[in-house]
């Protein structure tokens, strides 16, 4: 009779502790369950010098992106490149204008002594000339220098220009990327609060059913345990979240130990909704490498076109014109000037310099064609493993919240069997262990979806936003 009264009164104890985690289904992974006050004791806050008392701002993806093309020093230095090269098209196309000088010259001295049987004449009195005028000149032809000029800077110029867009793709991946990575982090963390928590409140179940009786004491060592592996990973995964952050500050041009959150922006459709066939389309069109590629070929192409202008005949015609406003010379004052001027040069003998600097520009053209085909090669691959991880990565959204939900559903079964006496507390571990690793599965597969989006967005040579939906837009 007493055997009976104690078995009645473990399974009361137990239903009481178990009701709120054993018999509710459990808690999204982004809401965290407070830890109950038991053994082992709860996870200490991070040091104040790690985690921010107070929290920083809170940064949507396309505010963490507008930072970033905003802030980051590598843009910045990437701009100024483009600026430099797009002044410089300026100062070659000049060369097809007119220029004017102001022209001032002059002297200042005697006329010189003279010398009569042997006796030296007195020095004439000091004297000085000068003459102010304006020269202005318009070239007429110069063989095509200019032409080349300008052809090689505006090349430089869409290099330039292509470059600063591939940063700031590369930049605004790497930080979306790195968005991403820290609202994994703070899931996954949420997973493992959670996980200790479930821990704690199954050793609190061990422990009356051992003084109850109804249970080994080595099923309390192998619940403490494992509330401290809980314990560990959760540390682990805060510390996560903090490197996380540290990385998408510095990305973002700020500094490192920058208290920052980001929002989580809302789950788009697990599907891809473009075939790869059009991304890759879309790549050969957008994609910055292919517009640096083709300026390269055109930079090579005006190379070759000043080395042959250097080796031929060398033609300069110009109209000139001067005015003289003012001068000492009463013959001077108020006059002008006009004509045309030509000069023509023909190189006979350079010890092979100008052949050798042809040879330099072809080979220098054909490595620059050989560089654009690579690009095509690359973008068209980078474009298709984009996609093929994107459509990966949305079928891994389905199947882990499928494998989820299926290891909830284990849990519950091996919680109730132990309960019910009839299951080991091993059972019991390796169900909170199947079900842990099934959260951390469907919270990483979604995040990995949305960054495999964003990589999609990129390989396209498309704006990084978050998508609502499957696709790029």
């Amino acid at each position: 009779m007493s055997g009976l009264v104690r078995q009645l009164a473990v399974i009361v104890v137990a239903l009481s502790l178990s009701a709120s985690t054993f018999v509710a289904p459990r808690a999204e992974a982004a809401q965290p369950a407070a830890p109950p006050a038991t053994y082992p004791p709860a996870i200490p806050a991070a040091p104040s010098t790690a985690q921010p008392a107070a929290p920083g701002p809170t940064f949507t993806l396309a505010q963490v992106v507008q930072a970033t093309l905003a802030h980051n020093p590598t843009i910045i230095a990437a701009e100024q490149t483009l600026e430099a090269a797009q002044h410089n098209v300026v100062a070659a196309r000049a060369g097809y204008g007119p220029t004017l000088s102001a022209v001032g010259s002059g002297s200042l001295g005697t006329t010189g002594a003279s010398t009569s049987n042997g006796l030296s004449a007195p020095l004439s009195n000091v004297g000085g000339t000068g003459t102010v005028s304006l020269e202005a000149s318009l070239p007429v032809f110069d063989g095509g220098k200019t032409r080349v000029a300008v052809e090689q800077a505006e090349a430089q110029a869409a290099t330039a220009q292509a470059a600063l867009r591939q940063t700031e793709q590369d930049l605004a991946l790497q930080a979306g990327t790195q968005f991403f990575t820290v609202l994994k982090n703070e899931s996954l963390a949420n997973v493992q609060q959670q996980v200790l928590a479930q821990a704690q409140v199954q050793l609190a179940l061990v422990e009356a059913q051992v003084r109850a009786g109804v249970a080994p004491q080595a099923d309390v060592i192998q619940s403490q345990a494992q509330v401290a592996q809980a314990q560990v990973a959760l540390l682990n995964a805060r510390a996560q979240i903090l490197t996380a952050k540290a990385a998408l500050a510095s990305t973002m041009g700020t500094d490192a130990t920058t208290p920052l959150e980001v929002a989580n922006p809302a789950a788009p459709v697990p599907q891809i909704l473009v075939t790869a066939d059009q991304v890759i389309a879309t790549a050969l069109r957008s994609r910055p490498e292919i517009a640096k590629g083709r300026a390269g070929v055109q930079a090579a192409q005006a190379s070759l076109d000043t080395a042959y202008v250097n080796v031929g005949v060398q033609v300069s015609i110009n109209v000139g014109a001067g005015y003289t406003p003012v001068s000492t010379s009463p013959a001077l004052n108020n006059t002008s000037s006009y004509g045309l001027t030509g000069s023509l040069s023909l190189p006979l003998f350079d010890s092979g310099k100008a052949k050798a600097e042809i040879a330099s520009a072809q080979a220098g053209l054909k490595s620059a064609q050989a560089q654009l085909d690579a690009a095509v090669v690359s973008v068209r691959q980078d474009a298709y493993q984009a996609y093929l991880n994107a459509v990966q990565a949305a079928a891994n959204v389905t199947a882990t919240a499928a494998a989820r939900a299926a290891a909830d559903q284990a849990l519950s079964v091996a919680q109730g069997r132990y309960r019910a006496g009839v299951a080991t507390i091993v059972e019991v571990i390796i169900a909170q262990t199947t079900a842990a690793q099934a959260d951390v599965n469907a919270a990483s597969a979604l995040y990995d979806f949305q960054s495999a989006l964003i990589t999609l967005q990129h390989a396209e040579g498309a704006p990084i936003v978050a998508a609502a939906g499957g696709g790029t837009p």
